[in-house]
């Protein structure tokens, strides 16, 4: 990582300039037409492969985006749209006809349909526009290399409808959520409770799926002192709530068995798997803002990096687009396949993004019934009424692989199956769900779900209207129209201004509106018959697409020039509703029980980030610097808060008068040496190998690591394999005494951290009752918690030593070998794999080790610079992860001028292998560097790697 005092010189340089000339770089202009241009467009593609698209119209210049978006991505663009579409066996064979029939039911496509009929008549012009580009490259131009791997010669034309149902996809995997797991883990705790005698439901939401977060960084709380709205009242175990509630409404077991069978099919659909246990693995992103006052330069800075799955090629694409008598001058990420940019800066405002996990999908058993009155001969059963239902006819294919023959797509059977596959000939539609899907029906027995994105939405016409706003009125007025795909954004201005602002239509629950919980709160299986329902729209609010009350914009979590001088979004909680464990107890102006969401991320991230900038505050006013750095932060919360429990428990089993049990294991060499490396350790995670990639190295050029590096290192090992055999100790080891299920990664961490904190008023007992420190032959509570404590520092070292680590370390002894890059690594996977992943990239970009899957980095679970992995991760390949930064972008708005910035991408702007600009931002992003936003000619002009000219067709080519 290095500074990025050069950009100082590169803003300074060069400046705008009106005709189209040969620029300085290059004595070259590759010319080209383009059809549909009224006039011409210059793309100055720079050192980074990054293109600069000039022309004098809006149109014109998106026209040509989709041209260089389907020249570097356009098998991406075509297999995502095939995904989302529910069509992807027509490319990819018949693997893939489980996730069409999923997705095709949920029925992403139907949304972006209807989408196109309520957009702007600005935005579709500029959706057909770039699918008029997209379609004279694939004129003009053979099929990428991996259409060949299936037989493929010829593929759809793009439309505007493909662009709109790639954002709904991305909004889909960021917003949608399966309520199957939790159903069936609370019910289950329940039933066993009452057998053995324990509080099924407060195991759940006291002890191991608390809604408190294992810090409580809170957004709003934190920069302004101030809750969001209303009055909180007193915190109520929800369990208690739930017991005492009138209606104890549950599932029947046919609902939940039904409900794990859909999420185990979902599990096996990429674009649906974030949905499975949102909760406990949430979506990823960081975001802060510093304000002018806080900031060396005596401006705003943007910090801003979401984490997405990381794969080959990148998620985004970086681009500079300019069309000024038309108001458009902007740069940044765009997604391939939808025109303008998502996230990035113009002349006058620069934003960024994270998921907000605000609950906008209700799952609901159904009763349906035969009614020779309904259409469809079918309805559903509510408040005793009938109601019919729709039927869509669907009609699937899928494509022979192997048989030597191109584009053989055949149609597969409805009604029979292909590989295990039942191909669905009906999708069944509740209209009173949103028009949501019958996703399991079994004779009068349904499963549907209520999903915001299923209608018609306008996304794209906030995106179009950020990239020319001026000014904060201008961004908030865009904002209504982001409907779907919950979001934080983080805002910045040349005027000085920050803010912050959640997105997205949030429902109002019939139940909660009324101050109760009727059943189970919403996330979980609902009762489909009555009084868990969305409320009509009464109030509607300006830009509203849903046809249900949802919250206004005065109850959504924001803040403009916070008191703090800051705010930080990184998944956490924005209202702090969640922080006494209780997301139930705020009440709504007016009346009502004020819900956004039960659970939110760990808040590991946000309670780092929260403390690194306060400390700074605290101590010196804040440079670009210091927020590239945090950004590049590696240190584990987690570990500065559990690591000292484990060095007492080692502390106290040395001392004259602790039980043998206890003492023998402080005896241990390899549990001596092991507690003095935790205790000499800084809680940072290098690699500790020449082979990793570091903050510490620079431009992707690795360098051997230092002593300290190497310490740190093994440190990191022992205390990661250390995390996980304390919670197969703690956690699990109680519940699968009882047959009961175990949560996901971020509720046992949160679970343990009470338990631990809590430890000395409830000697490890549970509030369920459940005692989570029971060892045979210990009488004293505080001698069973260091005992397990340090007997799972003891079976970690086993673990390091033992098979299920050989891989990594040949079952070496030595703590010396157990280096941290040799665990903690990633791929970057493409759709067809092999070869096209990275690495290798087509050889162009090897992996770390010749013995190892992957590229080497820093990292670990909950650190700032996403790289987390499962918290019970136990062998050589289970700290692998695949999601983290697909963008990282700082951000520093000048005096009513331009905005210097840099930014990084995961690999590369061109997916076509082989090609120069694939994988060369990549040794950057692995290293923490970046690239700079040029945005002046001049600066462009001096690092120009291509200049090409498209000329409309009735130029002929002449200029």
């Amino acid at each position: 990582m290095k500074s990025i005092s050069n950009l100082l010189t590169l803003a300074a340089l060069g400046g705008l300039v009106a005709s189209l000339p040969a620029t300085a770089g290059t004595s070259r202009i590759d010319e080209a037409t383009l059809p549909g241009l009224t006039g011409p467009v210059q793309v100055l593609t720079d050192t980074d492969g990054l293109p600069h698209i000039f022309g004098t119209t809006e149109l014109d210049v998106v026209r040509v985006q989709g041209w260089v978006h389907a020249r570097d991505r356009m098998f991406q663009m075509d297999s995502l749209r095939r995904e989302a579409s529910g069509t992807l066996a027509e490319l990819v064979g018949p693997a893939a006809l489980g996730s069409d029939v999923e997705l095709r039911t949920l029925g992403l496509r139907r949304g972006a349909e209807a989408s196109l009929d309520v957009l702007s008549a600005e935005t579709i012009a500029g959706l057909e526009a770039y699918a008029e580009g997209v379609n004279a490259w694939l004129d003009a131009n053979p099929l990428p290399a991996e259409y060949a791997l299936y037989e493929i010669t010829a593929i759809p034309e793009w439309t505007p409808v493909d662009s709109l149902v790639l954002a709904k996809a991305l909004a889909f995997s960021l917003s949608f959520d399966i309520d199957a797991g939790a159903t069936e883990t609370l019910m289950t705790y329940e039933a066993v409770g009452d057998a053995a005698g324990f509080d099924g439901a407060a195991l759940f939401f006291d002890d191991l799926n608390r809604s408190a977060p294992f810090d409580p960084a809170s957004t709003v709380p934190d920069a302004t002192g101030k809750r969001v709205v209303g009055s909180r009242g007193p915190a109520i175990s929800t369990a208690a709530r739930l017991a005492a509630a009138a209606n104890r409404w549950r599932p029947s077991s046919q609902a939940v068995q039904a409900a794990v069978e859909y999420a185990e099919r979902a599990a096996a659909i990429p674009l649906m798997q974030p949905s499975l246990d949102r909760r406990s693995h949430p979506n990823g992103s960081n975001e802060w803002v510093i304000s002018a006052e806080l900031a060396a330069a005596g401006r705003p800075i943007l910090s801003n990096d979401p984490h997405l799955s990381l794969g080959t090629p990148a998620t985004f694409y970086h681009n500079h687009l300019r069309a000024l008598p038309d108001g458009l001058e902007v740069s940044g990420s765009s997604l391939p396949g939808l025109p303008y940019v998502v996230l990035g800066q113009n002349a006058h405002i620069t934003w960024g993004a994270t998921t907000n996990g605000t609950d906008v999908t209700d799952m609901y058993e159904e009763e349906v019934v035969t009614d020779p009155d309904s259409p469809t001969f079918q309805s559903t059963v509510y408040q005793g009424q009938l109601e019919p239902t729709e039927f869509i006819g669907q009609l699937f294919w899928y494509n022979i692989l192997g048989d030597e023959v191109d584009n053989n797509i055949i149609p597969a059977p409805p009604g029979g199956t292909v590989d295990g596959v039942f191909i669905a000939p009906l999708t069944v539609i509740v209209p009173r769900r949103n028009n949501g899907a019958i996703v399991v029906l079994d004779g009068t027995f349904g499963l549907s779900i209520q999903y915001t994105g299923t209608g018609p939405t306008r996304e794209l016409d906030t995106f179009r209207m950020w990239n020319k706003a001026q000014n904060l009125d201008e961004f908030r007025d865009a904002l209504q129209f982001f409907d779907f795909g919950s979001q934080n954004f983080a805002y910045a201005d040349v005027e000085g201004n920050i803010a912050y602002f959640t997105s997205a239509e949030v429902p109002v629950r019939e139940d909660l509106q009324a101050g109760v919980i009727n059943g189970l709160p919403p996330s979980f299986i609902r009762n489909g018959q009555g009084g868990n329902e969305w409320l009509p729209v009464a109030n509607p609010q300006p830009g509203q697409a849903i046809p249900y009350e949802i919250l206004p914009p005065s109850e959504q979590p924001s803040t403009v020039n916070p008191q703090a001088g800051f705010f930080i979004n990184a998944n956490n909680d924005p209202a702090g509703n969640t922080l006494d464990n209780d997301p139930y107890n705020e009440l709504r102006p007016g009346g009502g029980i004020y819900y956004l969401e039960r659970s939110y991320a760990i808040g590991t991230r946000a309670g780092r980030i929260t403390d690194v900038i306060n400390n700074l505050a605290g101590q010196r006013l804040i440079t670009i610097q210091d927020m590239q750095n945090l950004q590049a932060d590696v240190v584990m919360l987690d570990a500065q808060v559990l690591t000292p429990y484990l060095l007492a428990a080692f502390d106290n089993a040395q001392a004259g008068d602790a039980p043998q049990l206890l003492a023998a294991l402080a005896t241990d060499p390899r549990v001596i040496e092991a507690a003095g490396r935790l205790a000499a350790w800084n809680h940072s995670t290098p690699t500790g190998v020449i082979e990793g990639y570091d903050a510490s190295d620079i431009d992707g050029k690795r360098s051997p690591p230092t002593a300290d590096e190497i310490d740190a290192s093994i440190a990191t090992t022992i205390y990661s394999v250390w995390r996980s055999s304390v919670l197969r100790n703690v956690i699990d080891a109680p519940l699968q005494a009882l047959g009961l299920p175990t949560p996901g990664s971020g509720q046992s961490m949160k679970a343990l951290r009470h338990l631990l904190d809590e430890f000395d008023t409830q000697q490890g007992v549970g509030a369920s009752g459940l005692d989570f420190f029971s060892v045979d032959g210990l009488a004293d509570a505080d001698d069973r918690r260091d005992y397990l404590l340090l007997l799972s520092l003891s079976d970690a070292l086993d673990n390091l030593a033992g098979p299920d680590f050989a891989g990594a370390f040949a079952g070496s002894q030595a703590q010396d070998d157990y280096r941290w890059g040799r665990l903690h690594r990633v791929v970057l996977r493409s759709l067809p794999g092999g070869d096209f992943d990275t690495p290798p990239n087509g050889g162009t970009f090897p992996p770390s080790f010749d013995d190892l899957d992957g590229l080497a980095t820093d990292g670990g679970f909950g650190v700032v610079d996403a790289s987390s992995h499962s918290a019970r991760a136990a062998n050589t390949d289970a700290f692998m992860f695949g999601s983290g930064p697909v963008r990282r972008y700082v951000g520093r708005p000048g005096f009513l001028t331009r905005i210097l910035a840099e930014s990084a991408l995961p690999g590369g702007n061109s997916g076509v292998t082989g090609s120069p600009f694939a994988t060369n931002l990549l040794g950057r992003w692995l290293t923490n560097d970046y690239f700079p936003m040029r945005i002046r000619r001049g600066g462009i002009n001096a690092a120009l790697s291509s200049n090409e000219l498209f000329v409309p067709e009735d130029d002929g080519g002449a200029r």
